[in-house]
């Protein structure tokens, strides 16, 4: 296990932590030192006596767990936007609106060594945030590029995929008519019905096909051996997903 790699320990509570030989974890369950040569799979015990279980953390546990000035793209949301997206290995792909890097760590995972991420934000501050987060990725794909696409664009680029996660997208639709490759997908993601509008209606006006808005809901099971039911507290809604197809 390298030093730096991220690890779950799980033991009822989960812990995401860097890897460090001799590193001291501090909690409610005990000091939890990690020995140098850990491994996957492996067991190590807290100062109480309670035991841990050294696991691969999921694109989600490493989402979730970025530094954030601002309020990032949930998993759930993510997941979908990716899917429908279609990116693959090799990708080029574009974002707007990079905040702390959440959607930024993701697709550079999804779209790997030979792709592309170019991701636009006009805050000097949110652009330091994300480089800082970015370097868990084990690729140096992604492009953090500070700019107002609302009034600049994205520049000369050509895209497979443009993700949109900005309080008017409306007004970048004409800017990404014109880096979209032919046939290419637009993806936004929006908190409130009025935003959902003003897109879809502009997107229509600029030749965008096939478009369809919704949303996700994730609600987890309780699951135990005298009875199943959900969970008292669920994500309901975060955002309307929007998602179009450039025409000619």
């Amino acid at each position: 296990m390298k030093t730096g790699e991220k690890i779950l320990l799980y033991g009822g509570k989960e812990f995401l932590v860097e890897f460090e030989p001799g590193k001291e974890l501090h909690t409610h369950l005990g000091k939890i030192i990690l020995p140098p040569d850990l491994d996957f799979g492996d067991v190590i015990k807290s100062s109480t006596g309670k035991d841990f279980v050294v696991l691969r953390p999921s694109t989600s546990d490493l989402m979730k767990d970025v530094q954030r000035k601002t309020t990032i793209i949930y998993p759930k949301d993510a997941g979908i936007m990716v899917l429908e997206a279609g990116i693959r290995p090799g990708s080029v792909v574009a974002e707007a609106g990079t905040g702390s890097g959440s959607l930024t760590l993701v697709l550079s995972l999804f779209v790997g060594e030979k792709g592309k991420v170019y991701s636009f934000e006009k805050r000097k501050e949110f652009l330091e945030l994300a480089g800082k987060n970015l370097k868990i990725s084990p690729w140096e794909n992604y492009h953090l590029i500070g700019r107002d696409v609302y009034k600049d664009g994205f520049g000369e680029i050509e895209v497979d995929a443009l993700f949109i996660d900005l309080p008017e997208p409306w007004e970048v639709v004409k800017h990404a008519h014109r880096v979209l490759r032919k046939g290419s997908p637009w993806i936004s993601l929006s908190p409130n019905m009025e935003q959902v509008k003003q897109t879809v209606l502009t997107l229509r006006s600029e030749n965008f096909l096939r478009i369809k808005t919704f949303e996700i809901m994730k609600r987890e099971m309780v699951v135990r051996s005298y009875g199943v039911r959900p969970k008292e507290i669920m994500r309901s809604h975060t955002g309307y997903i929007t998602i179009a197809w450039r025409g000619k």
